[in-house]
């Protein structure tokens, strides 16, 4: 079933984004879709296996594929500038090792509008493009972008422009759909209830590594009002029967950079257990 008034929005948070791959992965398999798609960071590359109807595949690569000094290591980012290494994630991995449908992807972008949010290093601000075919280079390069952390990644330029992680701007881009005339929106956290964000603990190494892009330093270090302003938002639009959440129902202390494997496939069974769990309250929220 298809609903084409209501988008799904994916936070980020690195090997976090295992909670969001179980539950996308029970929504694929009931065949549950949208009519809009948002992402920023590690929601963004999740939302492209929904997107392409490839069940488990969100979980292989975080604790099959990421087992690999190839995918992430500070070998990569001392060697290349990449925590997350550019050609085997973005290349080895769709390409090769396991292939994306790239064709079911393009096809179910036809229907569903797919946004990722990168920050603009130069601006401290979020922009969304859209995204209707991976092996277009900017699209690629778009959802690189949006998932390429400060610090951990070299900042990538498109068209002269220069961007980095959406979250910085925009962790949650649940506003840029409604802005665009979706009704209502799925959301999926990966913090528990009663999280508040702090402000980042990097800031003063931020300062340092942008010292020429000071709206960017400016925005890493107001992100955490920003984003405890879109909890707030979103608890209202819930109580308004405009967005369903989807949150961890326990605490799994993990990192964005985790390599406990064992942990990053619990966050996954716990996001699977938490979408069954709440699947009737979801049903029930979309054909309202």
């Amino acid at each position: 079933m298809k609903y084409k008034n209501t988008a799904i929005v994916v936070e980020g948070g690195g090997l976090r984004g295992s909670y969001s791959g179980g539950i996308l992965d029970v929504l694929a398999d009931k065949e549950i879709k949208f009519g809009g798609a948002a992402g920023t960071s590690a929601g963004a590359t999740h939302l492209c296996s929904f997107l392409s109807e490839q069940i488990g595949r969100n979980l292989r690569i975080d604790t099959v594929h990421s087992k690999s000094h190839r995918y992430m290591s500070f070998k990569n980012l001392l060697l290349t500038g990449d925590y997350f290494a550019f050609d085997y994630c973005y290349k080895q991995i769709p390409y090769k090792i396991d292939p994306f449908d790239f064709d079911k992807f393009t096809e179910a972008c036809k229907s569903t509008e797919f946004r990722v949010c990168m920050t603009d290093v130069e601006t401290g601000l979020a922009e969304y493009p859209q995204i209707t075919d991976y092996r277009i280079e900017d699209n690629m390069s778009y959802i690189r972008a949006s998932a390429s952390l400060p610090i951990l990644s070299k900042i990538v330029n498109i068209h002269g422009k220069k961007y980095l992680d959406g979250g910085v701007a925009d962790s949650i881009p649940f506003e840029c759909m409604f802005e665009s005339g979706f009704e209502r929106a799925v959301v999926i956290l990966t913090r528990p209830l009663g999280y508040r964000k702090k402000q980042s603990k990097a800031l003063p190494l931020v300062k340092v590594a942008f010292r020429h892009y000071p709206k960017f330093v400016e925005a890493v270090a107001t992100r955490h009002i920003r984003y405890n302003q879109a909890l707030d938002k979103l608890a209202k639009l819930e109580s308004e029967g405009k967005a369903f959440i989807f949150r961890p129902s326990r605490l799994i202390k993990i990192s964005d950079i985790e390599s406990n494997k064992k942990k990053i496939a619990k966050l996954y069974e716990l996001g699977m257990e938490d979408a069954r769990h709440k699947l009737p309250e979801l049903l029930k929220f979309l054909e309202g």
